[in-house]
């Protein structure tokens, strides 16, 4: 009541300091079931009236956007009977992930359709090339830069901070600092979408539209309100492991392996794990998260102790070989939000992305001596991240621009049933 009606908040309150001055030093004597009995009818009178304003609150915040909706396309639709625009509501100070996803949609929606509409008045030729829809990446954090000082970027960490198993590990359990990472790391995207897609490789628009220039391993994070995605170049080594595992015969080469015995042990776990299906994937691949900067809660909750992913959520991978000039890869889609485990996590760590720098490394577990010592396989380092500045999933030009790779459109192979 204070900021918009002072002179009832300032009757309010004398009216509450004259009714304590008066009970003051007063005693009532009240039966122990009429207490109990006060007690519950308040609670229930107060949940119900927390209901309705919460109902209220609800409605009117979807009225307030069913109206934004509609003037935004007023705006690029003019009609001859003109609608009065609703008032204007004060500004928020902080907007949640859902209002800037309907922002940016709605957006997108008004520029396709202004696009549309200069296509049909325009003389252009019958037969138009496809456009990429080009969206900026993530930046790399400078060089030399102290951490903090910049946010939504990403850089690569230094591989000796992690540890992992040392060459006797399987007698002395000894872990030593890794070799350089064996997937060198190109980049992230951070995208908005309320239907977090699986194959988001597919997209021609991720990464710049630089993706498919060299092989590469993509994680795509599937999160509650979009997808973080990372990519990381496979070297020409590792090829032949990834195409033969995954049923791709290559015409230009001769079907014969690398050998394994001029590789070092971390390389040939890496093979083994291309070589392996889903199931076997799932038992080796290990994520090493480490926080860096951050809040002693967030450092509490990430541990930084390795974890199986596979153990801890689902994990679906696809594969796409190569087609023309267009190089292949391989995708690991990672379902944080089938997670419990993963959700508490993230619950606690969304409060502080914006100022939380995290390292997030992944190494397939050596189980045998020929594979020890490990090395890890690639690692990414995240500054200060916030979702409400991420762009809207561009859409997906092989599925009439609306439905995204799913799940059940995988083939037990990885490939793209589509």
């Amino acid at each position: 009541l204070l900021p918009d009606d002072p002179l009832p908040f300032a009757i309010l309150a004398a009216v509450g300091a004259t009714f304590f001055r008066f009970v003051q030093g007063q005693v009532l004597t009240v039966q122990l079931d009429m207490l109990v009995l006060f007690g519950l009818s308040s609670g229930l009178i107060g949940y119900q009236l927390a209901l309705l304003v919460m109902g209220a609150s609800i409605q009117d915040s979807l009225q307030h956007s069913n109206n934004q909706y509609a003037s935004i396309i007023d705006e690029g639709s003019p009609r001859k009977n003109e609608i009065s625009k609703p008032q204007p509501r004060p500004a928020m100070k902080r907007q949640s992930i859902s209002e800037v996803l309907l922002k940016k949609s709605v957006q997108s929606l008004h520029s396709t359709l202004s696009r549309e509409s200069n296509f049909r008045t325009a003389s252009l030729p019958k037969i138009m090339p496809k456009q990429i829809v080009m969206v900026p990446t993530l930046p790399k954090f400078p060089e030399g830069a102290p951490i903090g000082s910049h946010s939504n970027c990403w850089s690569s960490p230094i591989s000796k901070d992690f540890h992992v198993r040392g060459a006797n590990y399987l007698k002395d359990k000894k872990k030593v600092p890794s070799d350089d990472f064996l997937f060198p790391c190109r980049g992230c995207d951070i995208f908005l979408t309320d239907d977090p897609p699986v194959n988001i490789g597919r997209n021609s628009s991720i990464l710049g539209g630089k993706l498919r220039e060299v092989p590469t391993f993509i994680i795509n994070y599937r999160l509650p309100w979009g997808v973080f995605v990372s990519y990381h170049e496979i070297p020409q080594k590792f090829v032949p492991y990834l195409r033969r595992g995954n049923g791709y015969s290559d015409p230009s080469s001769s079907g014969i392996l690398p050998p394994l015995a001029d590789m070092a042990p971390g390389e040939r776990a890496v093979c083994n794990f291309l070589l392996s299906d889903s199931e076997e994937r799932d038992a080796v691949w290990k994520m090493v998260p480490v926080v860096v900067e951050g809040p002693w809660v967030v450092k509490r909750v990430v541990g930084g102790k390795p974890a199986i992913v596979g153990t801890k959520l689902p994990v679906s991978y696809v594969y796409q070989p190569p087609e023309g000039n267009l190089a292949d890869y391989l995708e690991a889609d990672l379902d944080i939000v089938s997670s419990a485990a993963a959700r508490n996590i993230l619950a606690v760590v969304r409060s502080y992305t914006q100022t939380l720098t995290i390292d997030l490394g992944y190494v397939v577990q050596g189980n045998m001596v020929e594979e020890l010592p490990e090395q890890m396989m690639l690692g990414l380092r995240i500054h200060g991240l916030d979702p409400l500045t991420a762009e809207v999933l561009p859409p997906f030009e092989d599925e009439s621009m609306d439905h995204p790779a799913r799940i059940e459109d995988i083939d037990e192979n990885g490939y793209d049933t589509d």
